[in-house]
């Protein structure tokens, strides 16, 4: 045998002993990339103080879980997930105690990128109101947040809107007024008082919403 025929017997010698040694059926999943999911709740009137989410499926080794924190009654903050199918998303809220209020479940399919928004409501479990909470790849804010205006005064409102990467992104809220007969809004989001009391702005994108208290003086 010559040299370049045992080298040749070498090498492929080290390859059948290679492939004898690789393990069977433990070929890794593709990489569906992963997926950011802005999360919103107003949870002023309740006693809660924070959120948490996990968030577990099949080819999720280990449960997933986030804290969202509640600030001037909103609950926001944002999750990244693997995108897939089946994904388990628990939301439980929390008192300042550390005792649980309010539970929801949504199982979602999820993909890399742009998600639709979905609405899932929290049931209450200490006698608290329900909570509505948003997931989806977008946010909007309303400013200025807070307002207090004589009767027939007005004030102009702005919505922004967010991607799930902090991004501007344009579109075309829709505007609403939670009550008509203390304050109503126009299409451009300029809001005029029409009695006493305390109402919501919302500006609605893409089923997400962002809002606005207006208070209106005697």
């Amino acid at each position: 045998m010559t040299r370049t025929q045992l080298s040749s017997a070498v090498f492929a010698l080290a390859s059948l002993l290679v492939c004898i040694a690789c393990p069977r059926g433990a070929v890794e999943p593709p990489d569906g990339g992963q997926a950011t999911l802005v999360i919103r709740a107003d949870v002023s009137g309740t006693s809660v103080a924070t959120v948490v989410i996990n968030v577990a499926a099949p080819d999720i080794p280990t449960t997933l879980v986030f804290n969202i924190p509640v600030t001037n009654g909103v609950a926001s903050g944002s999750i990244t997930v693997p995108a897939g199918s089946n994904r388990a998303i628990t939301l439980r809220a929390y008192d300042a105690g550390g005792v649980e209020t309010h539970e929801g479940l949504a199982t979602l399919n999820v993909q890399a990128g742009t998600n639709a928004t979905i609405s899932l409501t929290l049931t209450p479990l200490t006698g608290d109101l329900p909570i509505t909470v948003t997931l989806g790849s977008f946010t909007v804010a309303v400013t200025p947040s807070l307002n207090t205006l004589a009767n027939k005064a007005t004030v102009q409102l702005t919505a922004a809107i967010t991607d799930w990467n902090g991004n501007p992104t344009s579109g075309t809220v829709s505007w609403a007024t939670d009550n008509p007969g203390i304050a109503v809004v126009n299409a451009s989001g300029l809001v005029t008082a029409m009695g006493a009391g305390n109402t919501t702005i919302s500006a609605t994108f893409r089923g997400v919403a962002g809002t606005a208290t207006v208070g209106v003086t005697p």
